[in-house]
């Protein structure tokens, strides 16, 4: 009986990680990576379809801008 409990204790878990992770990288990393790509662009990148061919290249970009203001201000802080 036990073994069934944390079995669905485990799934629950795994569940709630997957979500948050979920919206970690969708709201926040995403939209850091196209909010700095436009603003660096000045609007131009990514546009239309570019935003949904381009998704993985926009949270890339979004994740080492998170990765550098953390570094930069680790370093001057």
């Amino acid at each position: 009986m036990e073994e069934l409990a944390e079995g669905a204790f485990k799934a629950i878990l795994r569940f709630i990680r997957f979500i948050l992770l979920e919206a970690i990288c969708e709201f926040l990393i995403y939209w850091v990576g196209r909010i700095f790509l436009n603003i660096v662009t000045l609007g131009n990148y990514p546009r239309g379809r570019q935003v949904e061919d381009h998704e993985g290249r926009i949270i890339c970009t979004g994740f080492a801008v998170i990765i550098l203001t953390i570094v930069l201000i680790s370093l001057y802080v």
